[in-house]
């Protein structure tokens, strides 16, 4: 059953039937709990337009049906991922507790959020192969909208980051980068990036960056997502690991066989990606 938000947003009422795969997993039961729409208090997950949401099907159907090289192959080919977090929450598991490790490094890089204390660092997804981990940042938003992407939302940054990343020995950043506007600027792909460092360190693989985007909207102040990326990579000491695809993208790498026609039904009807449209 579906019901309207306040800006007419289709939103069920039950978040289940948003989800193509795996509806009664723990980690969607956790995420349904923690993030809530502001006016009528129904999980984010509810909303046909929850990145989140899309995120999950895209990534598990992949995963479940142990296709996620046809995603991979578009910006990596030869990176075969065997495990993936969500959220920091291994999907192997049936727990809605955060993976020990990755928690223990986000206390390390975000100690006034120590288990959960306060709001940590939450990586989309983490995908882990065996000579290197993907660190992936989701953007959705509507179509034709400027979407701030990866801004962060007030300034200032928190001298807890540049002390971890002295005390980790990390130079990820070139000499153009400049921590306060950087930092704000690029607030989330710079702690995905940080984070993504450190879990490579720890587990001694390579690490990437993989932004995913919608193809139909643009970056804060009209710049096309793919100059607002290149921007970043031109802060970052080694800039080949930092990639950019769009969901669209991804929907026409999917193979055409039955066992991802859910899928390819999911994606070619959601609203937001412009398929309806053809």
């Amino acid at each position: 059953m579906k019901i309207s938000s306040s800006s007419g947003v289709p939103v069920y009422t039950d978040y289940k039937e948003n989800i193509i795969v795996e509806p009664e997993h723990s980690i969607l039961a956790w995420k349904a709990n923690k993030d809530r729409l502001r006016h009528s208090g129904l999980p984010k997950l509810c909303s046909v337009h929850s990145e989140d949401a899309l995120t999950w099907n895209v990534f598990r159907t992949l995963q479940i049906k142990n296709r996620i090289q046809c995603l991979t192959n578009i910006f990596a080919p030869g990176i075969d991922p065997y495990q993936i977090w969500f959220w920091g929450h291994d999907a192997s598991k049936q727990s809605e507790k955060i993976d020990r490790e990755i928690q223990d490094i986000l206390n390390q890089m975000e100690p006034w959020g120590k288990d959960g204390l306060k709001q940590q660092t939450e990586p989309d997804v983490i995908l882990r192969g065996k000579r290197q981990i993907v660190m992936v940042e989701c953007k959705l938003g509507k179509t034709r909208q400027e979407v701030k992407a990866w801004r962060r939302s007030s300034t200032g940054m928190r001298r807890e980051y540049a002390v971890f990343m002295k005390e980790q020995g990390f130079k990820l950043f070139n000499d153009s980068f400049d921590y306060e506007r950087d930092g704000n600027r690029f607030y989330q792909l710079f702690r995905n990036y940080v984070l993504g460092a450190a879990l490579a360190s720890k587990w001694n693989t390579g690490f990437s960056l993989l932004v995913i985007v919608n193809a139909l909207n643009s970056n804060f102040e009209g710049r096309s997502h793919q100059d607002e990326f290149d921007s970043f990579r031109a802060v970052l000491a080694d800039p080949s690991n930092a990639f950019l695809i769009t969901w669209q993208q991804i929907f026409n790498a999917l193979p055409k066989q039955e066992d991802l026609l859910p899928l390819r039904n999911y994606m070619a009807g959601h609203p937001l990606l412009g398929f309806l449209q053809r």
